[in-house]
């Protein structure tokens, strides 16, 4: 078994997150990356060709960007393939989260959604975290 992440978003987000996440893991020699509409290729068939690389037992794990966005739609088919989780409304912590997980056996749905609860826990309106003076800082 062989695990596999795709990134896809609209534009160069994806491209973005990738670099991201290697800076902070390292090369991902499993990830792939999908920047639509950049180079005036339809998208039905970057994600047709994309997907038709995989062998059946492999597992892709995909991230798009948004859940009403054409990226999303055109891998939604894709849901019902075999190992195959589909994730939008991405964010660094739920893709590094991923990348971490032991790949000696094929993430779950439980353990997709648990690792997507903790990086849904990532997304914070900071404003409202207030910092209490420490007298023993002084």
């Amino acid at each position: 078994m062989k695990r596999n992440i795709v990134i896809a978003s609209h534009g160069k987000l994806a491209e973005g997150m990738k670099k991201t996440l290697e800076f902070i893991a390292g090369k991902q020699t499993q990830l792939t990356v999908l920047t639509a509409y950049t180079d005036n290729q339809p998208i039905e068939k970057q994600v047709e060709n994309l997907m038709s690389q995989f062998v059946p037992e492999d597992e892709v794990v995909i991230f798009t960007d948004m859940l009403a966005g054409s990226v999303n739609q055109k891998f939604f088919p894709y849901r019902s393939r075999p190992h195959t989780q589909l994730v939008t409304g991405m964010n660094l912590p739920v893709i590094l989260a991923v990348t971490m997980e032991p790949t000696d056996k094929y993430l779950t749905s439980e353990k997709m959604r648990e690792l997507i609860k903790q990086g849904r826990e990532q997304l914070v309106y900071v404003n409202d975290i207030s910092v209490e003076d420490d007298d023993d800082d002084e």
